[in-house]
């Protein structure tokens, strides 16, 4: 027997783990034949070799059993020889596993095998004043997990008392919103000599506080600063201050900064995917194909479906898409983009209901996310539930911080609502179009075309002029200006505005057709001037221009990519 345990100790010093499982099978199977008193010690000490060889090639059920045996076969022990007088096995079992290092092990087990409750049991089960910080920030994930934040809180404070420095702690308590201060105070033994703690504490509960602008500054003054310049983590937290702010052509700027730094990064691949995708310019497709896996689809973690699903989802290949995203859930069932890809994708292919399924899970995960309460709206609407749609715009208002996205989500639903009045879709579009300064909605179009459809073309007209004086030209602007001066009777204005909007994008369609509405009244000078616009055409469509409400702004007459 000793010898089998030498050789045994051996080929764990040698990290021959599978050849451990074939020795402790065969050396289980003989000590069950043999009545021996002192084969309760071996067979203890060969189950704990095979448990702990098991858990390293990865079979976690078989290694599960295994520990809860060799926990039961040491307190067994412990019984028999509390009494007696050889020291020899009072020795061996004194350099065992604790119970507490057996039970942590079964949690490994349960986590790995994703069985929550039975980890939480098991750890559980450690009285309080023997747990170490791991035991006590595994709890810590768990309660947070199950909902129970309270005890979550409990258990990361107990870590952060004896490690200040369990960095996912402290930001885990400002999550489950703790205040900053009161984090501080329990890093203090640290903050006090490392100068950037202090500032990443800051930040971290700004962004717990939704003051994402705060936030954003705080990290880029630690970038700035030169305290953590190119640092992965914080690009990541300032790509996710732009995200939630809307700002998306900056967070995938900074996102792809991160990947140049290091291409093998994981970490906000599956973000960068998501707007990539949803940006959809032919640039941010070709970005998204070189950022599809190029390993072997057996070492593919969530991210990577991620991304192949993202970017069939931007060939328009819905139903590949909603594959790949589900087989993403698989692997992680709390990523947000995974849920968020098949929802979108079902949207898609008009499976209404099981999208609403996916984006609610998603926001109990994140609901601070503009996009999940975008499909979540259209599906509402989709299936005529209106007032489910307004109540959820409504909700997206308050946990977007009243942003001109939540205000031009809530104008998009009530245009679709026949019972709502025309001053409380102005009065919300009006509130959109004044918190937009960086024009990252199209709410200044949709008011524009919400006031055509009431015939105040006048006003129309005046806002999109004032417009115009304050930001660069878009060719839709123009376009827009057009449609107000043809129904103003002011055709040589509307056609110099159509020929503004076909130089600056010769594809928009509805300036084209503007101008075949402007009539005869036009000079055969100001006609040619037009046929060398738009190339030398020589025929007009026959096509009337449309007061189109639809919020993603007519992209295919619009060079910009602006969102609601």
């Amino acid at each position: 027997m000793n010898t089998i345990l030498k050789q045994l100790q051996l080929l764990k010093d040698a990290e021959l783990h599978s050849n451990i499982c074939k020795v402790c099978d065969k050396a289980l199977t003989l000590v069950d034949q043999k009545s021996e008193a002192n084969n309760a010690v071996f067979k203890l000490q060969v189950t704990l070799y095979y448990a702990e060889a098991l858990f390293l090639t990865h079979q976690h059920s078989r290694a599960e059993n295994l520990y809860r045996e060799a926990l039961q076969l040491r307190k067994d022990q412990l019984l028999k020889t509390k009494n007696s007088s050889n020291k020899m096995d009072n020795n061996l079992l004194s350099n065992m596993p604790s119970d507490v290092d057996l039970k942590y092990q079964i949690y490994l087990c349960c986590a790995a095998l994703k069985q929550k409750q039975a980890a939480g049991e098991i750890l559980q089960s450690i009285a309080p004043r023997h747990r170490t910080p791991k035991i006590n920030m595994a709890l810590g994930n768990i309660y947070k997990e199950l909902g129970m934040d309270r005890a979550a809180v409990a258990s990361y404070k107990e870590v952060l008392r004896e490690c200040p420095m369990a960095l996912e702690a402290a930001e885990n308590l400002l999550k489950l919103g703790i205040k900053s201060i009161e984090v501080n105070s329990l890093m203090l033994q640290v903050t006090t000599d490392i100068g950037w703690l202090n500032q990443w504490i800051k930040a971290q509960g700004q962004l717990q506080l939704k003051d994402y602008a705060g936030a954003l500054n705080t990290y880029k003054s630690m970038e700035v600063n030169g305290l953590l310049k190119n640092n992965h983590s914080l690009l990541l937290s300032i790509a996710y201050c732009y995200l939630y702010m809307c700002e998306y052509d900056k967070a995938i700027s900074v996102l792809q900064k991160i990947l140049r730094l290091d291409p093998h990064l994981l970490a906000g691949r599956d973000l960068l995917s998501t707007l990539l995708a949803a940006s959809g310019s032919k640039e941010h497709i070709r970005a998204l194909e070189l950022l599809t896996p190029k390993i072997d689809i057996g070492l593919w973690s969530a991210e990577h479906w991620v991304v192949l699903g993202n970017y069939v989802y931007s060939l328009k290949k819905y139903d590949k898409a909603t594959y790949y995203g589900h087989q993403a859930l698989i692997m992680d069932r709390k990523n947000v983009e995974a849920l968020l890809l098949k929802a979108n994708a079902l949207l898609q292919i008009k499976k209404y209901q099981e999208s609403i399924t996916h984006c609610s899970e998603a926001l109990q995960i994140c609901n601070m996310r503009y996009d999940i309460y975008k499909c979540l709206v259209e599906c509402y609407i989709q299936t005529n539930r209106l007032r489910e749609a307004e109540s959820m715009a409504i909700n997206a208002c308050n946990q977007l911080n009243f942003s001109a996205q939540g205000y031009c989500l809530h104008a998009f639903v009530l245009l679709k609502d026949p019972m709502a009045s025309s001053k409380t879709i102005r009065r919300t579009l009006e509130k959109a179009v004044s918190l937009d300064k960086s024009d990252s909605t199209n709410a200044l179009y949709m008011l524009v075309e919400f006031l055509q459809r009431e015939q105040q073309h006048e006003q129309a007209s005046q806002l999109l002029l004032k417009r115009l004086q304050a930001r660069e030209p878009t060719s839709r602007l123009h376009q827009l200006l057009g449609d107000c001066f043809i129904n103003l009777k002011m055709d040589d204005e509307a056609f110099d505005h159509y020929n503004v909007a076909l130089n600056l994008d010769p594809t928009n369609q509805r300036a084209t057709e503007g101008l075949n509405n402007i009539g005869r009244s036009l000079t055969m000078s100001k006609r040619d001037s037009y046929y060398t616009c738009v190339g030398g055409e020589t025929s007009y469509c026959n096509s009337q221009g449309t007061n189109s409400l639809d919020l993603d702004g007519e992209a295919e007459s619009d060079t910009e990519s602006g969102t609601w």
